[in-house]
């Protein structure tokens, strides 16, 4: 890689005029193949934190041009560019981490360097230098699990590819989930996703939790999918997909009424329009899936609070409840029953 020419539309430009001239006097001695010069005259910008000058001096050291092959001043260059925004170094020190090359192998941070390239704003969405990375990606194959704990469940959050991850919600729906999906939203931008997946795996939980669960995937533009039985507030967050997939012969969505508890811990089935938890219901529904609401209103309606309503395969299409069938005849457990809330895989 040949290093910079800096012009005023360069992706890279310096901080100030006195370092202008440094620069270009060393470009010129690169191409008069001057090496030693140009490295002479790039190192003092560097150290001064000149993000070009370090990127042309990483390529030197790398090379072996006007100075012995050196990686690991390369690399070290590199990274501290790339600590800058400079999307060719993020790339080079990506291919670093990820051979082993000047610093220790390590495919996370490779993997890391890589999703910069993709996100940085001075890499051209068609950029070679962005197709190069998503190639890269693609190869490295999935990342590790992260999981986010949160009090009566988890979120699992798996990369797919270079721009699509799964996150899968394990467990009961309560107000700490809630709380805890910023984080899982800016887990999904720091691995590149822009069109995640919520798998969900819960047998649901509280009313207004499940309400804003469903509000929070629904402006973080996520796909929901269920692969097994997905209840009472699961179903709320289900709803708010902009794609929603049943997989397998076990998928299915359940509803019922909204229960309320009084002060003595007794259950109340809310069968009245009027009451506060119906409303809330019904506002969600007409703003999540306008088209549908009325008729899924009444699937919940004449639903005991005790009981659960199950819809699945093609009566959930017809019913607007899901937008895709996916391996309708698979038992993707296999044919023993999986514990319920497996991990992504």
């Amino acid at each position: 890689m040949k290093p910079r020419l800096l012009l005023g539309c360069s992706l890279l430009f310096v901080a100030t005029l006195a370092w202008a001239g440094a620069y270009e006097d060393g470009v010129a001695a690169y191409d008069r193949q001057q090496f030693d010069t140009a490295r002479k005259l790039w190192l003092p910008l560097a150290e001064q934190g000149n993000a070009a000058a370090q990127f042309n001096v990483a390529v030197l050291y790398e090379k072996g041009l006007g100075t012995p092959p050196n990686v690991t001043e390369a690399a070290r260059w590199y990274l501290k560019a790339a600590q800058q925004g400079d999307p060719d170094a993020q790339y080079s020190i990506g291919v670093l981490y990820e051979t082993g090359t000047g610093v220790p192998r390590d495919v996370e941070q490779a993997r890391t360097w890589f999703t910069n390239v993709l996100g940085n704003p001075r890499a051209k969405e068609t950029s070679p230098l962005r197709q190069r990375a998503r190639e890269h990606l693609t190869k490295l194959g999935a990342s590790s699990q992260q999981t986010i704990a949160y009090q009566g469940g988890r979120f699992v959050i798996a990369a797919t590819d270079p721009r699509a991850c799964v996150v899968a919600l394990q467990g009961f729906i309560t107000h700490d989930a809630t709380l805890k999906f910023d984080d899982v939203i800016a887990a999904t931008s720091k691995v590149g996703c822009d069109r995640p997946w919520l798998l969900l795996e819960s047998p649901g939980g509280e009313l207004l939790d499940g309400i804003a669960l469903g509000r929070e995937a629904h402006f973080g533009k996520f796909r929901t999918i269920t692969r097994y039985e997905c209840a009472s507030a699961c179903s709320l967050i289900f709803l708010a997909g902009a794609d929603r997939v049943l997989i397998g012969t076990r998928a299915k969505i359940g509803f019922h009424q909204v229960a309320s508890v009084g002060t003595h811990v007794d259950r109340h089935c809310s069968g009245s329009f009027d009451s506060n938890g119906v409303r809330e219901m019904r506002q969600y529904l007409n703003w999540a899936i306008p088209e549908q609401s009325e008729a899924i209103m009444q699937v919940i309606m004449r639903t005991s609070c005790d009981a659960i309503e199950w819809t699945s395969g093609q009566r959930a299409i017809d019913l607007g409840i899901a937008t895709r069938l996916e391996a309708e005849d698979v038992d993707v457990f296999g044919a023993k029953a999986g514990a319920y809330g497996s991990t992504v895989r």
